[in-house]
C-alpha cells in the first residue's frame, strides 16, 4: 500500500474514532444531565430537598387541570424547558455543572441537614432564584409558556392582565406567580368529628 493510501485511511479512521466517542461522550453527559434533574433525583438523593420536594408537589406545576408536569429542572435550570441551541446547550451544561457542585458542597456540609436549617435558609434561596429570575427575563418560564398563545376561558382577560408583561424586554412572572412551583404551607387537617 502506499504511503499516501495508508495515511488516509489513517485520518479517515481516526475521524471515525473521534466522531464516535464525541457523539457518545455527548449522549452520555445528556443522559446524566437529564437523570439528575428528575424531581426523584432532587427530591431523594439530596437530603435537603426533601422539603422542596414535597412543597413542590402541593403546587399546580406539580397537579393541575391540563395535565401538563414541570419539574425541578424545567423551573431551575436555564434552556431545560425550551429547546436549547448547541451555544445555548454549553451554558446549560455550565450552569449545571455550577449549580451541582454548589448543591453537593451544600449537601455535604450539612448546612441544610435539618428542617429548622432550611426553613432559615430558605428566604435567602428564594431572593436568590427571583432575583436570578428577574435578570434573565423569567427564561425557564418562558420555555413552556407563550403569553401570546392565551385561549380557552377567559383568553381575552388573561391577554389584557398581561399586556404589559408581554411587551416587557426581561417579563418577571414571580411578580404575579410567586408561589406557582412550591407551596410551602402544609393545607390545613379537618378537624376531627365530636364523638357521639
Amino acid at each position: 500500500m502506499s504511503n499516501g493510501r495508508s495515511r488516509f485511511w489513517s485520518v479517515l479512521g481516526t475521524l471515525v474514532v473521534g466522531a464516535v466517542i464525541g457523539v457518545a461522550g455527548v449522549a452520555l453527559t445528556t443522559e446524566m444531565v437529564h437523570q439528575t434533574s428528575t424531581v426523584e433525583f432532587c427530591g431523594s438523593a439530596c437530603h435537603s430537598m426533601q422539603w422542596v420536594r414535597d412543597a413542590y408537589k402541593r403546587g399546580p406545576h406539580y397537579s393541575n387541570s391540563v395535565g401538563v408536569r414541570a419539574g425541578c429542572a424545567d423551573c431551575h435550570i436555564p434552556y431545560e424547558s425550551g429547546h436549547a441551541n448547541p451555544f445555548q446547550y454549553v451554558g446549560l451544561m455550565m450552569y449545571k455543572a455550577k449549580a451541582g457542585t454548589r448543591d453537593v458542597i451544600a449537601e455535604v456540609s450539612g448546612k441544610m441537614s435539618t428542617r429548622e436549617q432550611w426553613e432559615k435558609l430558605r428566604p435567602e434561596l428564594s431572593n436568590n432564584y427571583k432575583t436570578w429570575m428577574k435578570e434573565h427575563g423569567s427564561l425557564t418560564c418562558r420555555g413552556c409558556h407563550d403569553l401570546k398563545a392565551f385561549g380557552g376561558e377567559n383568553a381575552e382577560m388573561k391577554a389584557m392582565i398581561h399586556a404589559d408583561v408581554i411587551k416587557a424586554e426581561k417579563p418577571d412572572c414571580l411578580q404575579c406567580h410567586e408561589s406557582v412551583g412550591h407551596v410551602y404551607e402544609e393545607p390545613k387537617k379537618a378537624a376531627a368529628a365530636p364523638a357521639k
